[in-house]
């Protein structure tokens, strides 16, 4: 709480100090790009503990992923920014398989992530003619669609276990980028960004609380209008 009241109070004052220098311009930019997410710890593990048992594993970290921002430019070196943006999704496996005396037996388990929400941005702009080098920082409300199933099967006995949960946080970020105005009013922009301490919450798993936390890393390139 102290953290959102922080960036708000300072939002706040930019500004404000901007409305009263009467140098305000607006814009808004849609960018598209590959977001890859980091393994969280709990996952990690266990698909380490597949690749002991001799199974197969494997991993998606990589999804396509896309934001869309409405940007407040308070004077040519500092901007806030309000952003909508979809970090894709991440998907882990682990699969054995074998047989025995009169039967055999399959044995997997999955865990999957989807990302997305809406947040702020506070950007420090620096041009240079037709170009603007910029770094932000941004606080971000996520939501993470969490998924797991376990399934076991053989001859004479299966087992099925699946559970779900949707978790919200608030998610700090950073970045850094560039932008070239190609034509009046139109930049193309290319940007790297970290989403930190996604999924920042316990869960219940294996009957235990359970952390799923990650980062997320985006990069993307993307159009700007100025108005």
């Amino acid at each position: 709480m102290l953290k959102k009241t922080l960036l708000a109070a300072v939002v706040f004052s930019v500004t404000a100090t901007a409305v009263q220098a009467n140098e305000l311009s607006g814009y808004v930019t849609a960018s598209f790009g590959k977001a890859k997410a980091e393994v969280p710890k709990i996952v990690k593990d266990e698909l380490k503990d597949w690749e002991f048992w001799g199974g197969n594993t494997s991993s998606d970290r990589k999804d396509t992923a896309y934001k869309i921002n409405f940007g407040l430019k308070l004077n040519p070196y500092l901007a806030v920014e309000l952003q909508y943006i979809d970090l894709g999704s991440a998907n882990y496996k682990g699969r054995d398989s074998g047989s025995f005396i009169g039967g055999s037996w399959v044995d997997s388990e999955k865990f999957s992530f989807k990302s997305s929400g809406l947040g702020a941005n506070l950007v420090g702009v620096y041009p240079v003619n037709n170009f603007s080098v910029f770094a932000k920082v941004g606080y971000h409300l996520l939501q993470t669609k969490s998924a797991y199933k376990y399934d076991y099967s053989s001859t004479s006995f299966s087992a099925y276990e699946s559970s779900s949960k949707t978790l919200n946080q608030w998610t700090p970020s950073f970045g850094i980028g560039v932008s070239y105005a190609m034509i009046k009013d139109i930049s193309l922009v290319a940007e790297y960004e970290r989403y930190q301490g996604v999924a920042d919450k316990k869960v219940n798993l294996y009957s235990q609380k359970l952390s799923f936390k990650h980062d997320i890393d985006f990069a993307s390139i993307g159009l700007r209008y100025t108005f």
